[in-house]
């Protein structure tokens, strides 16, 4: 099963176990505001602009209200029910693709929203696939305009002890070649959870103090 898949599976039932009412790491966020985004997102496409449109937030204020004027537990079985057919995230492998990490890190916001959290343990699959979302463009997209030299060393990968994976200024540079800067310690779900703006982390962050402020900002 897909990363996309379990992680789903997980999160619908995390929210039915703890309602709607319960805040999230998105900030201003509760439980039923994100499992509205989330709906809105594979089920209402054209609506969904407006997440990234700001002409168009109205009407994505509007889809998401009636979502939320739904029973609780109805709202969370179309989430876990998946995008429906006529959802370009539903077509071919865009379901792994285009939700793994999504589904991933919203349940991970949802988890750590709740007092006590503790990191979980990834399957080897789950962390293959995390490695992999490592070093897209998309999750280095707000690190590149720092410009500041960053090594991740995973320190969960079975048999590689924190291995090193340079993702400023690119995922092909050698790491004897990079530049000094930053070196970005913990498990790859820890990585990409800061790297998504999570504060919420276990991380051990070594470097020049000005240039860890700076990547942290």
């Amino acid at each position: 099963m897909t990363l996309a898949r379990t992680e789903r599976s997980a999160l619908a039932d995390l929210l039915t176990a703890v309602g709607p009412d319960r805040p999230t790491l998105c900030q201003g966020w509760t439980t039923a505001d994100l499992l509205a985004h989330l709906l809105v997102r594979e089920r209402r496409v054209g609506a969904a602009l407006g997440i990234f449109v700001p002409p168009l937030a109205g009407w994505t204020a509007r889809v998401s209200d009636e979502y939320r004027r739904l029973p609780w537990n109805e709202q969370v079985e179309l989430l876990r029910s998946g995008p429906p057919a006529f959802s370009p995230l539903s077509w071919g492998s865009w379901d792994e693709k285009a939700n793994g990490l999504e589904m991933f890190i919203h349940h991970e916001d949802v988890r750590r929203g709740e007092p006590g959290w503790e990191p979980r343990e990834l399957g080897d699959s789950d962390r293959t696939e995390l490695i992999r979302a490592l070093t897209s463009s998309f999750v280095l997209r707000g690190l590149k305009k720092k410009a500041v030299p960053i090594t991740a060393r995973l320190t969960d990968e079975p048999g590689s002890q924190d291995r090193p994976i340079v993702l400023v200024p690119s995922k092909d540079t050698d790491v004897a070649e990079a530049p000094p800067g930053v070196v970005v310690r913990g498990g790859v779900a820890e990585i990409l959870l800061w790297l998504s703006g999570r504060t919420q982390v276990r991380l051990e962050f070594e470097g020049d103090p000005e240039l860890v402020a700076e990547i942290k900002r």
